[in-house]
């Protein structure tokens, strides 16, 4: 059988639907398909099942599993990804901390703040790009709710360095080679502001502080270089979202349905942002190794293979009521993370397992992002190419979607950011 690693290069998030017909219907029957894939034999895993199985600890492990060329520049060296047992769940505890429910109120906070002004300079204009407005405010943002103090130019010039590394990494050509130079950039930068933490140049509480002074689980503090990858590791995910962003604006024009709900009730926008995650593209593939020779759904898988979760396929398989359907109330009253075949961001256990500790930072700026584009009651899409590639890794919409506001017809009567 012929690798299939052309294949996936070819075809990214569409990876699974280029297969032939006959491995097309085995993964959607069995939740499993066996293939060669970068010269080794790799088992594809989907559905509900292949979920179970894909963070089942027991079973399978991070380390090694992601490809150098694209973990080193994503993830960078030493990250809590590449971590298994009890030294992720050691490491994972810092994010876990950073993260909680009144830290993200305060970076929702921040993120308002700034979309407010950026909502004011659009007023004068009649629009705005949210993708790459996204990426200025979320990055601005996270950099000074983690305790960063830089001027305005220099957060934004930094915002952009982490977006670049998002938008490289799985692209072949000359985005990977600006994302491997603002991986590096980013890391200089990220050691430098470690190093003076280190020297009692951190606010007090601030995740800064917090990375700086984190002791792993030998009991000894993180080297300098991975307390600056993981310091990245809270920024660059948050920048990341600005590619949902872009689509959920145009999610929000083609529902108009949702807007008042939207605006009107936090559940609602909640929802709405939950089933962006799942509607439009975003991380395409996830990976894992087997620990011991192993069986899942007939296919035999040895020691340190391969192991992938075909996120895009899973986010839209059987397991859905409609998947290829817009359709925010499916999550309406519901624990997204009850749900075991809804994986954006990975999936499992978030307290104990590999799921994404920023899930709710992801859902919580998506929510508020689209909140308060719903207060323009004529909010709309000008002309402009709105196509994205399901062959690019990560995708977006060409234009990064332009939107025209009205600031007259904006509900309550005030111009945003008034």
């Amino acid at each position: 059988m012929l690798d299939r690693s052309l294949l996936l290069a070819r075809h990214g998030y569409l990876f699974t639907a280029a297969l032939n017909d006959a491995e097309r219907r085995a993964l959607q029957e069995d939740g499993a398909l066996t293939i060669p894939l970068l010269g080794r034999s790799t088992l594809v895993v989907s559905g509900e099942a292949g979920v179970s199985f894909f963070y089942d600890e027991s079973k399978l492990e991070r380390r090694g599993a992601v490809p150098p060329p694209i973990g080193l520049s994503l993830f960078g060296p030493g990250a809590v990804h590449t971590l298994d047992d009890a030294a992720h769940r050691h490491r994972k505890a810092l994010f876990r901390h950073a993260l909680s429910q009144e830290a993200l109120d305060r970076l929702l906070a921040i993120a308002e703040r700034r979309w407010e002004h950026e909502l004011g300079r659009w007023d004068s204009s009649g629009g705005g790009e949210v993708y790459a407005t996204s990426i200025d405010v979320f990055g601005t943002s996270i950099i000074e709710w983690a305790g960063i103090t830089e001027q305005e130019d220099r957060m934004r010039e930094h915002a952009r360095w982490l977006a670049e590394i998002v938008d490289g990494f799985g692209a072949v050509g000359p985005a990977y080679l600006r994302a491997t130079r603002a991986r590096r950039r980013s890391d200089r930068w990220a050691q430098g502001l470690i190093k003076r933490a280190r020297a009692g140049g951190a606010p007090a509480g601030s995740w800064l502080e917090a990375v700086a002074g984190f002791n792993d689980a030998d009991g000894g503090p993180l080297d300098e270089r991975t307390a600056a990858v993981e310091l990245v590791n809270v920024l660059r995910p948050t920048v990341a979202v600005a590619w949902l962003a872009s689509f959920a604006a145009i999610a929000l024009v083609e529902n108009p349905k949702w807007r008042a709900r939207v605006r009107d009730d936090a559940a609602a926008a909640e929802a709405f942002a939950h089933e962006v995650r799942r509607y439009y593209p975003f991380v395409p593939l996830l990976a894992a190794r087997a620990r011991r020779d192993l069986e899942f759904a007939g296919h035999r898988v040895r020691r340190g293979h391969r192991v992938l979760l075909d996120v895009w396929g899973t986010n839209h398989g059987a397991d859905w009521s409609d998947p290829w359907s817009f359709d925010p109330s499916r999550f309406l009253g519901v624990d997204p993370c009850q749900v075991t075949s809804f994986v954006p961001q990975g999936g499992g256990d978030p307290e104990q397992g590999h799921r994404c500790p920023g899930e709710g930072v992801s859902n919580g700026l998506l929510a508020l992002t689209v909140r308060l584009l719903a207060r323009y009651d004529d909010l709309d899409l000008p002309p402009q190419d709105r196509h994205f590639s399901l062959r690019r890794m990560p995708t977006r919409p060409v234009s990064g979607t332009r939107v025209h506001l009205d600031a007259a017809t904006e509900s309550g009567g005030a111009a945003a950011g008034g």
